[in-house]
């Protein structure tokens, strides 16, 4: 460990107008900080207690929690996720960490697994369990990092028991309300709407596109703002070509679908939906609708979460009840070896009548019984 020096001690800075202070920290490392003192004299008092938790900190091998407030570390998050995650994304971000402002403790080190737990109930009292879940994961998040950056010693927030999430939505369009729905809306709002069944994507992704992301030579579209960050490459086929043909083609760096408002989007959607009769569908249903077709037409559910841009294949099993073939194609597999392998001839032939008359019969289904356990 560094010996201390004659310039460990406070000291005035008229270029910042302030008391430093200067010292060696539990883990041997010079350090120089300011502090927020007006006298030489209270500088020194600070400096030492400063000195004394370093030293404590020393001796157990372990850092008191700072007494850092949920206002700066909200902050300090918001600047370390704006560069990684979506502009919408980052825009609710801001009210969530409002909400977990308003009912959590003002200091962060007073936050506990027990006020993580009171505050899940609560909220769960007023909000869907997918609101909560999401809240609890910024929180987990924000507090990482804060115990990343020594500012406390845990997340208490890390295992909490969230409420159980709904299975995810599935509903989908047949084509004949499809073809109702486009017919009967706005002629600004057709082409998006049949876009995003032609191509399953989502909202925000194809809001964002540009021309220079649609490469009708070879057939491609290049999605840059996808959930996940990645890009991701879709091949158009000639549903997905005719309803970009329809559109005004503007410059390389024109949106692709102009002057379409998100918001509008949605409501407009849901209200052509609502005056036909269509019941519980969305804007996001023609995403499930897409889906739903390419695996009814015998897509595996592999390519379908490529295409759609989901992250684990869970999301798309959802949509594998739909496929009538998809568990029998992968029972013919083991038919095939069963059948010709290891079934002996009388079982692996027609079906036929077994009878307790018969001995023969019966030490034939006995013999059968033994191989098949």
């Amino acid at each position: 460990m560094p010996r201390a020096k004659a310039r460990d001690g406070v000291y005035y800075r008229a270029d910042r107008r302030g008391w430093w202070g200067c010292y060696i920290d539990a883990t041997g490392i010079r350090q120089r900080r300011r502090l927020e003192t007006h006298t030489r004299q209270q500088a020194m008092d600070a400096l030492g207690l400063i000195k004394a938790k370093e030293e404590k900190t020393r001796r157990t091998g372990v850092r008191p929690a700072s007494d850092i407030t949920l206002e700066p570390l909200s902050d300090r998050y918001k600047r370390h996720q704006k560069p990684c995650i979506r502009s919408t994304t980052y825009a609710r971000l801001g009210g969530i960490l409002d909400t977990l402002k308003a009912h959590l403790p003002e200091r962060a080190k007073d936050i506990t697994k027990r006020t993580v737990a009171e505050y899940i109930e609560k909220r769960s009292e007023t909000v869907k369990p997918g609101t909560v879940a999401k809240e609890m994961s910024v929180l987990k998040h924000c507090l990482k990092l804060a115990v990343e950056r020594e500012k406390l010693n845990q997340n208490p927030a890390a295992g909490a028991r969230l409420p159980k999430l709904p299975p995810g939505k599935t509903r989908y369009l047949t084509p004949g309300e499809l073809k109702a729905a486009l017919e009967s809306a706005p002629d600004w709002l057709r082409a998006p709407m049949a876009f995003a069944a032609c191509t399953g994507v989502r909202r925000g992704e194809m809001l964002a596109l540009r021309w220079m992301d649609v490469d009708q030579k070879n057939r491609r579209l290049y999605l840059r703002e996808t959930k996940n960050g990645n890009l991701r490459i879709l091949p158009l086929r000639e549903s997905a070509l005719a309803v970009l043909c329809s559109l005004p083609q503007g410059a390389p760096g024109d949106p692709v679908f102009a002057g379409v408002d998100a918001a509008f989007l949605s409501v407009y959607t849901k209200r052509v939906f609502e005056r036909l009769g269509i019941h519980d569908a969305s804007f996001h249903t023609l995403r499930h609708t897409a889906a739903s077709w390419m695996v009814m037409e015998g897509a595996s559910l592999y390519a379908v979460g490529q295409i759609l841009g989901h992250k684990t294949p869970r999301m798309t099993q959802r949509y594998a009840h739909l496929s009538p073939d998809y568990m029998a194609v992968s029972m013919g597999k083991l038919d095939g070896i069963m059948m010709r392998e290891v079934l002996p001839a009388n079982v692996a032939g027609e079906p036929q009548l077994v009878t307790t008359e018969s001995p023969a019969n019966s030490s034939d289904l006995a013999a059968s019984s033994n191989l098949l356990n």
